[in-house]
């Protein structure tokens, strides 16, 4: 598949006019990545606005000691790192692969252009970082005062974000271990919340996947607390 058959996949480009996705085009680079590999590292100049064409990425930072907390998952379909990338600043998290990944990596250089520019892909851009605090809001406020089954209720539903995650399907192929990564539990917590969920027929587990049967229940499993 070329960066063409690639890049028509996602709204923003499509959007562009014909000069402006020829720049794209002649300039996005896209790389393989496999499962625990960086991606990008904090502290490190932003160079790229990151686009997830396959797999599953996490935005995460980790203090010496090496406790961790995870910011959030973008899956197939998501783009992440405009902040940082518009703010011309250093990477303040880790972006690392949380399974094999096709990343698409847009230059910063670039990205400011079509800012500059491109009324629809600005137009883009601030429906992203709007949607982006909205989810970061919602993120701490679940760590906060949700129990363990609905934070692990609210990060699968995280990942059915429209605007965020256009192409998520409903069945996803995340291992127990995979959100334990995203949610920052353990394996074993998670497995007893999955169960429940499951239980309460929001969800159907298999084998290294969870087909999600009830979404509107599932993304307000647990608010009844706040």
């Amino acid at each position: 598949m070329n960066n063409t058959e690639q890049l028509v996949k996602h709204d923003w480009f499509v959007a562009l006019s014909p000069s402006h996705q020829s720049l794209v085009q002649s300039t996005v680079v896209v790389q393989r990545f496999t499962a625990g590999a960086f991606v990008a590292h904090r502290g490190q100049l932003s160079q790229y606005w990151i686009g997830v064409h396959s797999g599953l990425i996490k935005l995460a930072v980790y203090s010496v000691e090496g406790r961790g907390a995870t910011f959030s998952g973008v899956p197939e379909g998501g783009w992440c790192g405009e902040g940082s990338v518009i703010k011309r600043e250093l990477r303040r998290y880790d972006v690392i692969a949380v399974r094999d990944s096709e990343i698409m990596l847009v230059p910063a250089e670039i990205f400011h252009t079509l800012l500059a520019q491109s009324l629809p892909f600005t137009a883009f851009v601030i429906r992203q970082l709007n949607e982006r605090m909205g989810q970061f809001i919602a993120m701490i406020q679940n760590e906060r005062l949700l129990g363990v089954d609905a934070q692990v209720a609210q990060a699968i539903a995280q990942l059915f974000h429209p605007m965020l995650y256009p192409r998520t399907s409903e069945v996803l192929e995340l291992s127990q271990e995979e959100i334990g990564m995203l949610t920052g539990l353990s394996r074993q917590r998670v497995n007893q919340a999955l169960q429940h969920l499951a239980e309460l027929k929001l969800i159907n587990l298999s084998y290294q996947s969870i087909r999600v049967v009830d979404l509107p229940g599932l993304r307000g499993f647990g608010l009844a607390q706040l």
